[in-house]
């Protein structure tokens, strides 16, 4: 083992490997200027031992070809939780999360994992909705690289079941005083694993679309080119033809993936008014006021009138009442959620003949209009 100096009384002494149990309380100095991604790999962290808070280093896991860490300790870590941590030379080397008994999140719909259906990819959109609140990062890594172990689990997790609960209305995903808020301001995601943002949505979707095991290589990107991606992986077409939607013209079809500047959303249809019925993760008002809304359903449309508002108010009541109990459904503009510059955004739609690695649509799911759709996904 390595081998340290005692300070006491300079011989040579063999660093012993300690185990304890300690919650995780985050990263000294959070939110301070210098505590930024450029320092992260020194970075200490604030424990509870023995009810006492201790710092400790921790250990950044292995380098890959670009000499950057995987950081598998951090990837773990989550404020407030319990952990069997194993220490040495005070850098903890281990971290184990000591499991509650608040391991299912229990949801309106439950998705089949692995079932490539156009059908099936829609219930799944429906499972986390009035669960995850809206965090900037969440569902990315710790270090901002690529997909969260919750993006990677099947079924809901209960950290986003968790975290919701603890918050009210007054939630807000960027708080003014870095040091009480949840947003990154240092460029790395300390709450990776609270909520989830618009493309860490999009990922946790496919995922449980595509797989039937947590923990593969997961499928969170950036928002504004993640449609072009999805085409780019043989699931589908990409365009940038994407006119505003209006009556008498049907531009998004059930389970279409928009991208726009910094925004990522999935269509459930067109209504008959030409208003548009979309699932995302948004930070949408609450109804005190603060941005926080999470994954939610949303109407693209001109007024509250429209019935694709209507569909997403009734469903929301319906089916999320703690949810719709402090947000109210939002509105978005049309011609803004289609709006982009740039040749990275546009309009994802699914191979559907099953010969491209898309999914099949054996419903007919792609005919139909969101009230239909919305009825179907509930059966």
């Amino acid at each position: 083992g390595a081998v340290a100096a005692c300070p006491i009384t300079g011989y040579a002494k063999k660093a012993e490997t300690q185990t304890k149990t300690a919650v995780y309380l985050g990263v000294k100095d959070y939110g301070a200027p210098q505590t930024n991604k450029d320092h992260k790999n020194h970075f200490i962290y604030r424990f509870q031992v023995d009810g006492k808070e201790q710092w400790f280093l921790l250990k950044n896991g292995k380098k890959n070809a670009e000499g950057k860490y995987d950081y598998p300790i951090q990837n773990v870590l989550k404020e407030g939780y319990s952990y069997k941590i194993k220490i040495k030379n005070n850098k903890v080397i281990k971290a184990t999360e000591i499991s509650s008994d608040e391991t299912t999140a229990v949801t309106v719909l439950a998705g089949t994992p692995g079932e490539k259906t156009l059908i099936n990819f829609l219930v799944t959109a429906l499972m986390p909705m009035g669960k995850a609140l809206y965090i900037y990062g969440g569902g990315w890594d710790w270090q901002d690289e690529g997909s969260s172990r919750q993006a990677c689990t099947i079924g809901v997790p209960a950290d986003w079941v968790r975290f919701f609960a603890s918050q009210n209305a007054g939630y807000t995903y960027k708080g003014s005083d870095p040091t009480k808020s949840y947003y990154p301001y240092g460029g790395y995601n300390e709450y990776y694993y609270a909520g989830l943002d618009c493309s860490g949505y999009l990922g946790w979707v496919v995922y449980n679309t595509f797989e039937t095991e947590d923990g593969k290589e997961g499928y969170v990107g950036g928002s504004t080119g993640a449609a072009k991606r999805m085409a780019e992986a043989g699931w589908g077409k990409w365009t940038q033809n994407v006119p505003v939607p209006k009556a008498g013209r049907t531009v998004f079809l059930p389970g279409d993936i928009m991208s726009i500047n910094g925004h990522v959303w999935i269509s459930l249809g067109t209504c008959e008014d030409g208003s548009v019925l979309i699932a995302h993760s948004s930070p949408t008002l609450s109804r005190s006021g603060q941005p926080g809304g999470g994954v939610q359903l949303s109407a693209l449309g001109n007024s509250k009138k429209c019935q694709a508002y209507q569909l997403a108010q009734r469903y929301m009541k319906k089916n999320c009442p703690d949810w719709y109990g402090r947000y109210e459904v939002a509105l978005k503009d049309p011609g803004t959620y289609v709006s982009f510059t740039g040749d990275s955004a546009g309009r994802f739609t699914w191979d559907t003949a099953g010969k491209n690695g898309g999914l099949k649509d054996p419903e007919g799911m792609r005919s139909m209009g969101p009230e239909e759709v919305l009825k179907a996904l509930e059966k």
